[in-house]
C-alpha cells in the first residue's frame, strides 16, 4: 500500500478537484493507495497578510499579491505536510495547483511529486489574473520573476505533470520545453450522477445559469438576452452568489451546494444550460451539464473547445453578445433533434473522459507504476 499525501489549493474551482480523487481512493483501497488530504487554504491567522492588498496599489495589480499568496499557502501547506510525515510514511504527494507547491523542492526534495494544474503561470500571465492593468502586464518581467522561477523549478522537480487539459499540456512543451513523456492530462472528474430521467414537455423550457461571479461568467449579458428577446419563450433559473432580483420568469438560486438536493433538482429539470463566461482557465461546470446530459451552449473559453469536442458536445458560440446568446438558444429550442444529439454526446463523452471511477484509477496506477 503506497500512502500518498493530496495537497490541495481548496480555493474557487479548486475546491472539488483533489477531494474527489481522494474519495475513489479511499472507496477502492485494493486500488493500493491510501490517500492523506492537505489543504493550502485556509491560511492560519499569522500568514493571513498575504491576502490582503494594499491600498491604491492592488486595483494596478502592483501590490505582489499574486505572489504573496502563492508563497503562504505554499509555505502553509508544506509545513502541514513535514508534521504529516513525522507521522506517516508518504510515498509520494499529488498537488493541485503548482501555486500551493512552490515550496515543495526546498521542503521535501526526497519526495516524488506530482503537479496538478488549470494553467501554466504563463497562461495565466496573459489573462487579467495577473495582468489587470496594461502596466500590470508590462512590468510583469519584474514582478513575476521570482515566482516564474519558482514554477520552473516545481516542474524540473515533479516526476509527472498533470495539466487539466491538452491546451495547459501543450504550454507545458511549448513554453516550458517539458517533455511529452512526462505530462498526463488529469481533467477534472465528478461521480456519475446516473442516467438523467427525461424531461418533461411541460411549461417553458427551462434554461440554466451556474456561476458564483455573476459579471465574469457572463450573467450579465445572458440576462440581458432573457429580457430583451426569450422571456415570453423561456424560463431562466440563476445559480449565483451575487444579487439578482427576481421577477416573472427569472428564478434566482443562493447558497446552493454541488450535490445537494436542490443542485440535483435543478440540472434534473433543466433543458438548456447557458455559460457564456469571459474568463476561464478550464470550465468545470461544463462537466456537470454533460454529466447530466443537459444540452450546452458555451462561450469559447478556458477549454471549452477541448471539452466540448469542437461542438459535438455543445454549441459555442463565437461571441457572448445578447445577440448571439439569443439566436443559439432559439436554435436549440426549436430543434429537439439537435438537443437530444448534444445531450447523447455530452453524456458519452462524460463517461468516457470525465467519471471520476476511471481517472482516479488512471491516476492509482501512475502512483503505483514502480
Amino acid at each position: 500500500m503506497r500512502n500518498i499525501a493530496f495537497i490541495n489549493e481548496n480555493t474557487l474551482g479548486h475546491t472539488s478537484y483533489l477531494p474527489r480523487f481522494v474519495a475513489a481512493f479511499r472507496e477502492h483501497p485494493e486500488w493500493g493507495c491510501l490517500p492523506f488530504q492537505i489543504d493550502a487554504t485556509p491560511l492560519p491567522p499569522e500568514l493571513r497578510h498575504a491576502e490582503r492588498g494594499i491600498r491604491g496599489l492592488h486595483r494596478l495589480g502592483l501590490d505582489g499579491l499574486i505572489t504573496r499568496w502563492r508563497r503562504a499557502t505554499s509555505e502553509h501547506a508544506s509545513a502541514q505536510l513535514i508534521r504529516l510525515r513525522k507521522e506517516h510514511r508518504i510515498d509520494a504527494v499529488v498537488v493541485n495547483t503548482q501555486s500551493v507547491g512552490l515550496a515543495l523542492p526546498v521542503q521535501a526534495p526526497d519526495l516524488r511529486c506530482l503537479v496538478a494544474m488549470d494553467a501554466t503561470f504563463e497562461q495565466l500571465a496573459r489573462s487579467p489574473w495577473f495582468g489587470p492593468t496594461r502596466i500590470a502586464r508590462w512590468l510583469q518581467p519584474i514582478t513575476l520573476a521570482r515566482l516564474r522561477a519558482a514554477e520552473r523549478r516545481l516542474f524540473r522537480h515533479a516526476s509527472l505533470l498533470l495539466p487539466w487539459s491538452q491546451r495547459a499540456a501543450d504550454s507545458l512543451i511549448r513554453e516550458y520545453g517539458e517533455n511529452s513523456d512526462r505530462i498526463q492530462v488529469l481533467p477534472p472528474s465528478m461521480t456519475d450522477p446516473g442516467i438523467p430521467a427525461p424531461r418533461s414537455s411541460t411549461g417553458k423550457p427551462i434554461l440554466l445559469f451556474v456561476g458564483g461571479d455573476f459579471r465574469r461568467k457572463g450573467g450579465v449579458e445572458l440576462l440581458e438576452a432573457w429580457r430583451s428577446g426569450l422571456r415570453t419563450e423561456v424560463d431562466l433559473h440563476l445559480v449565483t452568489r451575487d444579487p439578482v432580483e427576481p421577477e416573472p420568469g427569472l428564478f434566482v438560486h443562493a447558497g446552493v451546494e454541488a450535490g445537494s438536493e436542490a443542485w440535483f433538482g435543478l440540472w434534473r429539470t433543466a433543458d438548456l444550460f447557458v455559460f457564456p463566461s469571459h474568463l476561464e482557465t478550464f470550465g468545470i461546470v461544463l462537466l456537470e451539464a454533460m454529466a447530466f446530459g443537459v444540452p450546452i451552449i458555451s462561450a469559447r473559453t478556458g477549454a471549452a473547445d477541448e471539452i466540448l469536442e469542437q461542438g459535438r458536445c455543445g454549441v459555442l458560440l463565437d461571441s457572448t453578445t445578447p445577440a448571439v446568446i439569443t439566436a443559439a438558444v432559439r436554435g436549440l429550442i426549436h430543434d429537439p433533434g439537435k438537443r437530444r444529439f448534444l445531450s447523447e454526446n455530452g453524456r458519452r463523452a462524460f463517461l468516457e473522459r470525465f467519471e471520476i471511477q476511471r481517472t482516479a484509477h488512471q491516476l492509482a496506477q501512475l502512483l503505483t507504476a514502480d
